[in-house]
């Protein structure tokens, strides 16, 4: 007994509603190593978190770990451990909250691939592309004839070494040309009366043109675009993003002297000359002039200058009056 498909409460839940995907040969890796359940819901959380943020790092207090995964604190912390000891997780500890001297910063978790895992990736089948779907189609026998093809110019794909030889034909004047009539969008180009270009390759030219001038404008080119962003006071980075910054300049410069790289850097992007670009550009640009040895103290930079959100480097110890 089956009901509507359109009112089946289980075609409604998988069109309209947020569902995760967990890759095939990761998942089984983790059924073999019998995971206790509570581990592998915090490993999956971590997962969707780094791969929505783009860089697989998350920092998702212990409290909402324990919530979103249906646990209490202490499961969390042992799933954590479990994690750790399979090489799927790696934990930092950006030091203390910058709100609340008392109190331990939220950790940035970054999920990882075992050794053992990343060797068995290549015996996994892969998804089929477009290319394998078009075949798979094609061995299809149609159900009905299909339409024939109104009557008109058939335009045949070249590849590339025609295309090239093609262009090698061109002049540099109808090579102009050409450049002028897709920018402006026109359908139409004067070729030289000498031309060397068959028939075949004006009728491709003509063809782009016009799929070219049938084609939607880039957003780019409707809006213009500012010099410069407008400056409004000094940004702060998060502890997040900081911790990567510290990360990378560990890299890049001895201990001893990373601190005050990193404090210069931290000053430059947020209040100083790289304030105008954007956080992640500023970063790589201070992160280029470190490695060619060009980096130099920030002109104006106050001697005691110090982040707001201080990752771990800069937390300075407190005595315990409570021991």
């Amino acid at each position: 007994m089956s009901i509507n498909p359109a009112h089946d409460p289980r075609s409604a839940l998988v069109k309209t509603k947020y569902f995760s995907l967990h890759p095939k040969p990761l998942e089984r890796w983790l059924w073999k190593q019998d995971l206790p359940p509570t581990a592998e819901r915090v490993f999956w959380l971590h997962w969707e978190a780094g791969m929505q943020n783009g860089d697989w790092c998350s920092e998702i207090p212990l409290k909402r770990v324990a919530l979103e995964c249906c646990i209490n604190l202490s499961s969390v912390t042992r799933a954590y451990q479990i994690l750790k000891s399979l090489e799927l997780i790696k934990r930092e500890d950006p030091g203390r909250d910058p709100n609340n001297p008392f109190q331990q910063a939220t950790a940035i978790t970054e999920v990882r691939l075992p050794r053992e895992l990343v060797s068995e990736l290549s015996q996994s089948p892969n998804r089929p592309g477009k290319a394998a779907k078009t075949e798979d189609q094609g061995l299809q026998a149609p159900s009905e004839p299909a339409p024939e093809p109104a009557p008109g110019p058939v335009t045949r794909r070249s590849n590339r070494e025609e295309t090239q030889a093609m262009w090698s034909r061109a002049s540099a004047a109808e090579r102009a040309k050409f450049f002028v009539a897709s920018r402006d969008r026109m359908t139409s180009l004067e070729f030289d009366t000498s031309t060397r270009l068959t028939p075949e390759d004006r009728g491709a030219l003509l063809a782009q043109l016009s799929q070219v001038a049938a084609a939607r404008p880039a957003v780019s080119a409707l809006r213009p675009v500012s010099a410069a962003p407008t400056l409004k006071g000094p940004r702060r980075l998060s502890v997040l993003e900081i911790t990567r910054t510290r990360k990378q300049v560990l890299e890049l410069v001895p201990a001893p002297g990373a601190q005050e790289v990193l404090r210069q850097v931290l000053w430059a992007v947020e209040e100083g000359a790289l304030q105008r670009f954007s956080a992640a550009m500023a970063v790589n640009i201070a992160l280029k002039k470190i490695r060619e040895g060009a980096w130099g103290r920030p002109n104006r930079m106050p001697p005691n200058w110090m982040p707001r959100a201080q990752p771990k480097m800069f937390a300075h110890p407190e005595p315990c009056d409570a021991a």
